[in-house]
């Protein structure tokens, strides 16, 4: 009895001296709408949401329309973090227009200000590394506001990587190696690292937990528009061939 005791204790330690690894849409949103698979399903899904899409659209009326609507929305109060899922999903629909992959991301400081904002460059520079986080952290690092910000290559504590899409293992790496907080708008049930931790070997783990990881509090149709920006790709098949 006092061993199993002792154990629970353990367990619940352990649990305790990490920050919480959230990955829960909205209870409004089902986990399933969060695959995309075809043209036909990205179509259909965009025609469902209030932007005034038809299924007939050529692709820049359809980027018009998402680019009206994105500058119209205004941040639900009741989500904490609508702003940034905006901001992320203004640079991902930038990407987008400029033939890019539609991901983008913002960096936000201790006061909850937005201090930089990046997006996918990995077609428009052929560049393989240039993922939204990557693209962000980089330019920021090169930037002269930087030094306010970091010590050596290392960020000091409260800052945040938000992205419109779930983190990549390269990109999540990168952000946990900076020392810098995780927030992400829409999850990446195929491909994103947050939820993978328990795959990084432990040291990487440890190195992980030690910031904060976790879903943004945002609303509905951000984590949805932001899911089909990421797949916009399909829209025209762009990337390598």
């Amino acid at each position: 009895m006092k061993k199993a005791l002792a154990l629970i204790f353990l367990v619940i330690l352990t649990a305790s001296a990490y920050p919480q690894q959230v990955n829960t849409a909205s209870p409004d949103v089902d986990m399933s709408y969060f695959v995309t698979h075809t043209r036909d399903e990205l179509i259909r899904k965009l025609v469902d949401l209030p932007l005034g899409i038809q299924s007939t659209d050529p692709i820049d009326v359809i980027l018009q329309k998402i680019e009206t609507y994105l500058i119209a929305f205004v941040p639900q109060p009741e989500y904490a973090d609508d702003e940034y899922a905006k901001a992320a999903n203004m640079q991902a629909l930038r990407s987008l227009k400029q033939g890019g992959y539609g991901i983008g991301s913002v960096l936000v400081d201790m006061d909850g200000k937005i201090i930089y904002a990046a997006h996918n460059s990995q077609i428009q520079k052929d560049r393989s590394d240039l993922h939204a986080e990557m693209t962000l952290m980089t330019k920021f690092e090169e930037s002269h506001k930087s030094h306010k910000y970091m010590n050596m290559y290392v960020y000091k504590p409260g800052l945040t990587v938000f992205s419109s899409a779930e983190p990549c293992p390269m990109c999540f790496i990168r952000i946990s190696t900076a020392g810098c907080d995780t927030k992400y708008c829409t999850p990446g049930p195929e491909d994103g690292m947050v939820t993978r931790i328990s795959c990084l070997p432990s040291s990487w783990q440890e190195m992980a937990r030690k910031q904060k990881v976790e879903m943004g509090d945002c609303s509905p149709i951000m984590q949805k528009l932001s899911h089909l920006l990421f797949y916009s790709f399909l829209l025209d098949d762009r990337g390598p061939k």
